[in-house]
């Protein structure tokens, strides 16, 4: 546990002698960017799947409206608009 010294809210903390130098300093800041690294990545899997799954579904809702227009165009054929009564 670090020492302090002083009083009220003009206290200090000495850091322990394992967390002083640049050494660990450096090692910290390199966690973190690798923390950070991992968590960029995390995201940006995250936002391609969903732009995956959000294609993958338009193009169901594609499929569906393109089938829709070929009955209707089935539909419309030629006998719907010939008279063919003796």
């Amino acid at each position: 546990m670090p020492e302090v010294t002083g009083y009220g809210s003009a206290q200090v903390f000495r850091p322990n002698s394992g967390e002083t130098g640049a050494g660990s300093t450096a090692a910290k800041l390199q966690e973190a960017n690798v923390r950070q690294d991992e968590v960029v990545a995390e995201t940006v899997k995250r936002q391609a799947e969903m732009s995956s799954s959000r294609a993958e579904t338009l193009a169901r809702q594609a499929e569906q409206i393109e089938d829709r227009v070929e009955t209707q165009q089935v539909r419309d054929g030629i006998g719907g608009r010939v008279n063919v009564t003796v």
